[in-house]
């Protein structure tokens, strides 16, 4: 992930989070205020409830003889339960007072509804409710839930009571609906919620810009290291045009320097490369003289003593097979050294395959080994240097033949394909694999598994690869065979 993402999502996220937490924090404190004020308005409205209640009975006992309280309790009842106009009041009350009370219940001793403002409630037992008070005291998740979700009704109840008495002769039960009280929040949460997406998209913005203005040393950083592997000179000036800018032109300066001794290095690895190919050029065709020119001696030696030493034939025979070998080796090592020139034709590949199994089937009949192969479903051809793509082919089916050594049933199957825009010439066999250790090694150069081999054909198919802008893939453990795939490009870039 790239580092401005990177730093968008942190500021978003951080950002986010912390619009959240105030958002949920305003929602909390708007529940709270309103439980506040519907418990408050409540027990105003049930203490004036009270005071019309006791204005009701005093009109109504103003004249009445002295009575026992048990008496008093019973004449108050049923002054109540006949005084229509009090029913009013409570319908009244219920409508007017905070928009979120439902019903307006007066109780007696027992629980039983005396007066109601829903008239079917009369007579009967109140309805018990979970306590306003205990709501608004509860944690957050409680109030969330009951104002958010709940469709149950909260009481506030407020005694009336007969002095020198601990138990209340009457009790007003108000109940609060929570859909009525979240339809009043509702309006202050849209606008909290407006707010709150306007602040995340400024933050998104600021997010954006502060990514820009904190990465731009960065990008400052990265043109000096791209100029740095250029190879083209960085400078060493130190342009701190602000104090903010300090650091980074440091850190510039010093990148500078590091380019010129990146420079230097460079420079004189080529010398020492150049010099050591040229050294090499040099030996390997000091060696390959004198090499032609054993050659050369041994057989006229062997023309001479032939038939007077019958018996130095088998000692000739094993110092020219030295020769011979060390000749390909110095050929070998030349081809690999050589700077080389592509001859770029257009040819069909499956015709070049066909032609590589050709050469290499009088080999596989001595070795015992079956070729295969087959052809892309549909012929194409390339461009590239046919006779070094040839080669590398050479190479690959030469060492799956000597990889089986002569074991039964070996077989070598070449397959040419056209897959996107490559070719690709996967050459199989069924022999007994390679390790990872050797897998890993096989393109260096010089280095073989084979007592006579000389460690130079993959490592020249692997530079026909890298000319062609290729790559050589391997599949082999031990036990499972191999499998090389050349691919490359069918054009030229």
């Amino acid at each position: 992930m790239r580092l401005r993402v990177r730093l968008l999502g942190l500021s978003i996220s951080t950002v986010a989070v912390i619009v959240t937490v105030l958002f949920i924090l305003h929602i909390d404190s708007l529940g709270q205020n309103w439980l506040a004020q519907a418990l408050e308005r409540n027990n105003v409205a049930g203490k004036n409830i009270i005071s019309e209640i006791a204005g009701h009975i005093s009109d109504r006992t103003v004249d009445a003889p002295a009575m026992s309280p048990e008496e008093t309790k019973k004449n108050w009842n049923r002054i109540l339960a006949a005084d229509t106009d009090l029913a009013d009041l409570l319908v009244q009350q219920a409508a007017v007072r905070s928009g979120v009370i439902v019903e307006i219940n007066i109780l007696n001793e027992d629980g039983k509804v005396v007066v109601s403002s829903i008239p079917s409630r009369q007579g009967q037992n109140a309805p018990v409710r979970e306590s306003l008070q205990a709501l608004e005291s509860s944690d957050f998740v409680n109030r969330v839930k009951a104002i958010g979700f709940s469709r149950t009704d909260y009481e506030t109840r407020v005694p009336m009571g007969i002095p020198d008495q601990d138990k209340p002769v009457f009790e007003v039960q108000l109940l609060v609906s929570p859909i009525l009280l979240r339809d009043k929040i509702l309006p202050d949460l849209r606008s909290t919620a407006v707010a709150s997406l306007f602040a995340l998209l400024a933050a998104v913005v600021l997010a954006g810009v502060s990514a820009n203005l904190a990465l731009r040393p960065v990008k400052r950083i990265g043109k000096a290291i791209d100029t740095i592997t250029t190879g083209r000179p960085l400078g060493l000036s130190y342009p701190a045009r602000d104090r903010d800018d300090r650091e980074i032109a440091a850190v510039e300066y010093k990148l500078g320097l590091l380019g010129q001794q990146m420079q230097g290095a460079r420079r004189d690895a080529d010398q020492m490369r150049s010099a050591i190919g040229t050294l090499a050029r040099g030996v390997a065709h000091e060696i390959k003289n004198p090499l032609n020119a054993i050659a050369l001696r041994l057989e006229t030696l062997r023309m001479k003593i032939a038939d007077e030493v019958p018996e130095a034939e088998g000692e000739i025979d094993m110092v020219s097979n030295e020769v011979h070998r060390l000749d390909k080796v110095v050929r070998t090592f030349l081809d690999l050294n050589r700077p080389l020139e592509l001859d770029i034709t257009t040819f069909d590949p499956a015709e070049l395959a066909a032609g590589v199994i050709e050469i290499m089937r009088p080999a596989a009949s001595q070795a015992k080994v079956e070729l295969e192969i087959t052809g892309p479903a549909k012929p194409f051809t390339v461009q590239g240097d046919r006779g070094l793509i040839e080669q590398g082919l050479l190479n690959i089916v030469n060492n799956a033949i000597q990889a089986l050594g002569g074991s039964a049933a070996g077989l070598v199957r070449t397959v040419v394909s056209l897959v996107q825009n490559n070719c690709e010439i996967a050459v199989s066999d069924n022999g007994p694999g390679m390790s990872e250790s050797v897998r890993d090694r096989i393109f260096e150069p010089y280095f073989t598994t084979k007592d006579s081999g000389s460690g130079i054909g993959l490592a020249v198919t692997k530079r026909a690869m890298d000319l062609h802008h290729g790559n050589i893939r391997v599949d082999s453990a031990p036990g499972t065979g191999t499998t090389m795939i050349l691919s490359f490009p069918v054009r030229r870039a």
